[in-house]
């Protein structure tokens, strides 16, 4: 199992197994006070192989600020069971999350991360990092 898109967007949702996605690879979050809502988005497709299928799973979501301070959590369970008769032997298998993170409130400018933990032995959590600033440093 691995994570084989990440995107910090503007807007996404999974509908009959496909992810869309509006306006990806945001890694500036332009606010003109702080606190500020993120207002934005993960779009995420985890690749899952045949095996690993009908094991219960779940992944752990949080945005953290630069100090590790956690500034929200989420969770999400899956299980995909018996791989669609129509696959290919050892076909593996795309998984879409979109997780909302718009109404996170970011206490100040700086550095901040989303992190998304696969909660599975021997894989890496995936980390997004953006920053958040104020509209007048665009121009620097």
């Amino acid at each position: 199992m691995k994570v084989c898109v990440a995107a910090i967007c503007d807007f996404a949702q999974v509908r009959e197994g496909l992810l869309s996605v509006i306006s990806a690879g945001i890694n500036r979050v332009w606010r003109p006070q702080y606190p500020a809502p993120m207002g934005a988005m993960l779009a995420l497709i985890i690749e899952v192989t045949p095996g690993e299928a009908k094991i219960p799973r779940e992944i752990r979501f949080r945005v953290e600020a630069a100090d590790g301070a956690r500034l929200a959590e989420a969770s999400a369970g899956f299980q995909i069971g018996t791989p669609p008769s129509q696959n290919d032997p050892g076909e593996v298998m795309m998984v879409p999350f979109a997780v909302d993170f718009r109404t996170v409130q970011l206490p100040a400018a700086g550095r901040y991360q989303i992190v998304v933990d696969l909660m599975t032995e021997g894989v890496e959590e995936t980390v997004l990092a953006f920053r958040a600033a104020f509209p007048s440093e665009a121009a620097n």
